[in-house]
């Protein structure tokens, strides 16, 4: 009888669990206790990964999505996404290292070059840093979600297993949004599920308004978060052949939308407006289409509860023809006044920056030639481009929109080589929505600073996975035909 590498490994990791067990079991101190589960929880997920890596982008989606290491946190335990991108990605590149190392990613190159170009740049930014334990967390933040972007990629080698991780995102933002639309029908915010679905108040003059924050309290990124997801669902309504998959997709589509109505995000508002636009351009809607939609917004609006519509409202400042519009509202004010902040950071800091993580502890300091408006503390540059420019400098910038720009075109290029082949119609839908995805969440990204953009890592992985996918399907399709001429 002969025994391989993989039976060596399956039967350490039984020895593991069975030992793990018998102190789970054994041993009637607490702590050991609660020690061994955990164990127990590790190997199994050690295991299922190693048997299926695929499993290992869905934990990480879960784990992300749901900020279970906030929970953690709050409670006075350890965070435990580092550790679990860590555990994931070692039994990924041990599954591989016993197996063969999947091939090449050719149509991926320039992005992954722009991305460690920008981690090059992020930790350059830690010379000129103030705040040098800052800059140090930010450059391991972005090395972090890197090493997820390479899980994805290295675990999503089907269509099959990229649509479960899609459908994973759908799933787990329908459930965070269900769990706030229960909050906002019942009228119960001081229900948070464990931390899963939080509330921000805004206290108004006369009434107080009651925001979505979904799992990370922040109900702006919040909602950012959610109209990124809403091209991945809204397409399988559009395309889904299933009925009952479709309705699903639609019931989903209903709460993530009232979710973004609940977050009382402008930004979000407008990207999902052109989110909704480029869609129809991509199917090429009949005008009708696009008169009916239009007509049922208008009629919609009117039935609004007036704290929705104040908020619609705001959105005319912005226009041309108000005159100062951006100075009549607070937080219009207050973050003209934060980008102008960082931009002047940039000015005086052009190479480099002032270093990643670095802009809180520099606004009072240049806040002072802006002039516009003065606040105490430290504050956010609420728009990640300035963001970036602030903090890494012009080198950061151009790595960064390098590779937002290489990363749409590159599913462009994705979706135009394979949109001959009949048998990969099916694909086509999903390129869109995650292409859509992208586009969404750069959009609120000009309003919104970078404080949870691990959401778009995850995004960006399954799009550099979904280019990788369809350009080894297209060889496939084509293989045929080659060796019939040769």
């Amino acid at each position: 009888m002969t025994i391989n590498k993989q039976d060596v490994i399956y039967l350490l990791l039984i020895i593991a669990l069975a030992s793990a067990g018998a102190v789970l079991i054994s041993n009637p101190n607490i702590q050991v206790g609660l020690f061994g589960l955990a164990t127990l929880l590790v190997i199994g997920l050690v295991v299922a990964i190693y048997i299926k890596p695929s499993l290992g982008a869905v934990v990480l989606i879960i784990a992300v999505f749901s900020n279970i290491s906030r929970q953690f946190t709050d409670q006075g335990l350890p965070g435990v996404i580092k550790p679990l991108v860590a555990i994931v990605a070692a039994t990924i590149f041990v599954r591989y290292l016993n197996e063969s190392m999947p091939g090449g990613r050719v149509k991926t190159r320039t992005v992954e070059v722009f991305l460690f170009l920008f981690l090059i740049a992020t930790a350059l930014s830690y010379i000129v840093a103030d705040n040098k334990d800052r800059a140090l967390e930010a450059t391991l933040d972005l090395g972090k979600d890197i090493v997820i972007i390479y899980c994805f990629l290295f675990t999503l080698r089907t269509p099959n297993t990229w649509k479960m991780a899609a459908w994973t995102i759908i799933l787990v933002m329908g459930f965070l949004c269900l769990l706030g639309a229960y909050q906002v029908i019942r009228g119960n915010y001081r229900q948070e599920f464990f931390g899963l679905a939080r509330v921000v108040q805004d206290i108004g003059s006369y009434s107080t308004t009651y925001r979505i924050a979904g799992s990370i309290k922040e109900p702006n990124i919040w909602g950012q978060v959610v109209v990124a997801s809403i091209p991945l669902v809204l397409l399988r309504v559009i395309d889904e052949s299933r009925i009952r998959i479709k309705l699903i997709s639609l019931g989903i589509l209903g709460i993530l939308l009232f979710e973004v109505l609940n977050t009382y995000s402008r930004g979000a508002y407008l990207a999902l407006a052109i989110i909704f636009v480029l869609t129809a351009l991509s199917y090429r809607l009949h005008p009708l289409v696009w008169f009916s939609s239009m007509a049922v917004v208008v009629l919609a609006i009117p039935w609004l509860p007036s704290s929705y519509t104040a908020r619609f409202e705001t959105l005319s400042l912005l226009s041309p023809g108000s005159q100062g519009g951006i100075y009549q509202e607070d937080s219009f004010r207050g973050r003209t006044s934060e980008m102008l902040t960082g931009l002047s950071m940039f000015v005086n800091n052009p190479l480099l920056g002032v270093g990643a993580g670095n802009y809180p502890n520099n606004y009072q300091t240049y806040a002072t030639n802006v002039g516009l408006e003065l606040r105490s503390g430290e504050r956010d540059p609420h728009s990640l481009y300035v963001q970036v420019l602030a903090e890494t400098g012009v080198i950061g910038t151009i790595m960064f929109v390098g590779f937002s720009i290489a990363l749409l075109v590159g599913l462009t290029r994705a979706r135009n080589s394979i949109s001959h082949l009949e048998e990969y119609r099916h694909w086509i839908p999903w390129i869109i929505a995650i292409q859509l995805t992208i586009i969404g969440y750069l959009i609120t990204s000009f309003f919104l600073h970078g404080a949870y953009l691990r959401f778009f890592w995850i995004f960006s992985a399954l799009a550099m996975s979904a280019i990788q996918l369809t350009e080894e399907l297209r060889q496939d399709a084509e293989r045929p035909s080659r060796e019939l001429t040769t």
